[in-house]
C-alpha cells in the first residue's frame, strides 16, 4: 500500500464523511461504492466489519480507522486480508479465537452463504478448519494459526474471510 494511496482514499472519504466519523450506514455504503468485495457477503458482515475497524474501542469508526480498515481488507496482501479477519472473530480482542467466537463465526459463514445463521450445515468444514488452526492446550485458535490455515486451504479462506 502507497501512501499517495492511503491520502488519496482519505481524502474521498473526509468529502463524504465530514463530521470524521463513519456510521455503519455510510461504511456500507463506501463498501458498495468502492469495493469490488462480493456485497451480498459484506452487507451481513458490516457490524463485525464496524467493529474490527473501531481500534481503539471507542464504539465510533473514524477516518483514520476506515481508511486503514478498508484499504487492508481489499487491496492488502492475502496475509493482510487474513489477519483482519482473524480480528473480525476476536471479538473480544485477547489475542484468541475460543468456542463462542467460534460459534459467531460459523453464524457470520452460514449468513454470507444465505442461510439464516441458525443452521449447521458446514460443520463438517468448520471443524476441518479447527483441526487445521491447531489449537493450543486451552482450545484456543492463535492468530498465527488461523492466518496459516486459511493460507494454506483456499476454500477455507473463501469461506470465512470475505475479503479474499
Amino acid at each position: 500500500m502507497k501512501s499517495s494511496e492511503i491520502t488519496s482514499w482519505y481524502n474521498e472519504l473526509k468529502s463524504r464523511c465530514p463530521n470524521g466519523k463513519i456510521t455503519k450506514k455510510d461504511m456500507l455504503k463506501c463498501y458498495k461504492d468502492l469495493s469490488t468485495c462480493d456485497i451480498d457477503k459484506i452487507e451481513h458482515v458490516v457490524s463485525a466489519i464496524y467493529q474490527a475497524f473501531d481500534t481503539d474501542n471507542d464504539g465510533k469508526v473514524d477516518l483514520r480507522e476506515f481508511v486503514i480498515g478498508f484499504l487492508l481488507t481489499t487491496k492488502g496482501t492475502m496475509e493482510e486480508k487474513l489477519d483482519y479477519t482473524f480480528q473480525l472473530y476476536d471479538v473480544d480482542k485477547n489475542g484468541y479465537i475460543d468456542q463462542s467466537e467460534i460459534d459467531l463465526m460459523a453464524k457470520y459463514v452460514l449468513r454470507m452463504l444465505g442461510g439464516n445463521g441458525n443452521e449447521f450445515e458446514s460443520i463438517e468444514l468448520l471443524k476441518h478448519f479447527i483441526s487445521a488452526c491447531h489449537c493450543n492446550e486451552q482450545g484456543l485458535i492463535t492468530k498465527e494459526n488461523f492466518v496459516h490455515a486459511l493460507s494454506k486451504n483456499e476454500l477455507l479462506s473463501q469461506l470465512l474471510s470475505p475479503f479474499t
